[in-house]
């Protein structure tokens, strides 16, 4: 494995982020209140109690705290390209004629996506933490097939079955595709989230004690249930994504795992065009009609692209890719933004596995350390590749999902950084230009395979 020429840290790295755990201990308390409201979603267990807003309490008192507790706070190029989407939005509305549409949108992004993304970047500051929350992310996935059994075994089309009362989570008729509470509430959306959850059952596995060991063997074999269980090829492709990126990345050259890259949307595509992804080839050749009108939409549409929104207005569904939504609806820079965003924590953690697994710390605390951090950094690194692949399939560009994984994902490589300092370079000026330059391939992958699948 290549091994790059380093400077050694200095002695006093360890005792530095050590020192993080420290700050902004009450805005952290929240934040795992917040995120268990968000996944687990316990307030919605009963009528009484489901319109109860915990979720935008804990959010706000996590804010405030995060504010007035933690030093020094810094963003990163993630954050700022994620805030320049906010007037992005309002002027792409604006010169769309919906101004005022804009502004809902731009306010709802920062306040529902960005404030957390921030959250999760700022305060999940030390490895203690980012278990913490891989655990909860575990026993919300737990919940989710749980309830989704309840439901398959007790399956009754008049009315739901499952956690919560008076709600109905029975979707497909016979079918009988599982759902959960919240933005769960699409099979979708919950295969996303427990196909992201695997690679933190493999982290677990590795890193725990006998006990942990046995649990989280269970959950690997729960998620595979549960992806059978929501009946979404989009999610079954995931599950088999993460584990084919594992091995390939592990074996591979830098050169063909581009190479792979590369041809991966395009292979996507052609895929869907033939009915591998959807329950017909009616079903195929609409998904495929809409990933084209996306495009035209951005080649008439280059600059701000239809505003955000109106992917609906001029197709009249969703385009069922998130790529294709962000790019028509927000154009050549709102992409660049969003998909920048994304890929430059993804070529970050690539590169951290390729070039920087292996290290000689100065002592046998901070080499532990590292080595620790690397391991948290692959497991989010690959439940963002769950992410990618079944986001191909799906609108949901700006869901809660994303920006949770991506600020835990964020927090690792500070982590790292922190560390090691000499690898900051990975969020240069150069790495956020490729990114972009990455994460327009992607459509033009998407592009070029139209021309074969249509």
């Amino acid at each position: 494995m290549y091994q790059q020429q380093i400077k050694s840290p200095s002695e006093s790295t360890h005792f530095k982020v050590e020192a993080e755990s420290s700050k902004a201990t009450l805005a952290f308390f929240f934040l795992v209140l917040y995120t268990i409201s968000v996944l687990i979603r316990p307030h919605e267990f009963s009528v009484a109690t489901q319109k109860y807003i915990f979720i935008q309490i804990f959010a706000i008192l996590s804010f405030m705290l995060t504010l007035l507790t933690l030093r020094p706070i810094k963003l990163q190029p993630q954050h700022w390209l994620l805030i320049g989407l906010t007037p992005l939005i309002m002027l792409s509305a604006f010169f769309n004629g919906w101004g005022t549409g804009g502004i809902y949108q731009s306010e709802r992004l920062f306040t529902a996506s960005i404030i957390p993304f921030f959250l999760f970047t700022s305060l999940v500051n030390t490895p203690g933490r980012q278990r913490l929350l891989m655990w909860v992310c575990l026993i919300a996935a737990w919940f989710m097939i749980y309830n989704g059994h309840i439901q398959q075994a007790a399956f009754d089309i008049t009315r739901g079955f499952g956690i919560g009362i008076g709600n109905s989570f029975t979707v497909g008729g016979p079918e009988m595709r599982i759902t959960y509470l919240g933005f769960f509430s699409d099979p979708n959306d919950l295969g996303m989230f427990i196909v992201m959850c695997l690679p933190f059952s493999v982290f677990l596995f590795y890193t725990g004690n006998i006990i942990a060991k046995l649990v989280t063997l269970m959950t690997i074999a729960a998620i595979i249930y549960g992806v059978y269980m929501t009946g979404s090829r989009g999610t079954l492709l995931g599950a088999m994504s993460v584990i084919a990126a594992y091995f390939f990345i592990k074996r591979a050259g830098a050169k063909l795992i581009l190479v792979g890259a590369l041809i991966a949307p395009i292979a996507a595509t052609l895929l869907a065009a033939f009915g591998g992804i959807t329950s017909g080839e009616s079903s195929a050749y609409g998904r495929l009609d809409a990933w084209y009108d996306g495009t035209q939409m951005l080649l008439h549409n280059p600059v701000f692209g239809v505003g955000m929104g109106n992917f609906m207005d001029e197709h009249g569904k969703v385009a069922h890719n998130s790529y294709i939504h962000v790019a028509a609806e927000l154009g050549v820079i709102g992409y660049s933004l969003w998909g920048g965003a994304l890929i430059l924590n993804m070529l970050a953690g690539y590169d951290l596995i390729k070039k920087h697994t292996d290290w000689q710390a100065p002592d046998d605390k901070t080499q532990a350390l590292y080595d620790r951090e690397i391991l948290v950094n692959k497991a989010l690194f690959y439940a963002m590749i769950g992410f990618m692949v079944t986001a191909f399939f799906l609108s949901r560009q700006f869901t809660l999902t994303m920006f949770i994984f991506m600020g835990m994902q964020t927090a690792s490589l500070v982590r790292i950084i922190r560390i090691r300092p000499e690898l900051a370079y990975v969020f240069e000026k150069r790495n956020i230009f490729k990114s972009i330059g990455l994460a327009w391939c992607i459509i033009v992958a998407v592009y070029l395979a139209l021309k074969v699948g249509l």
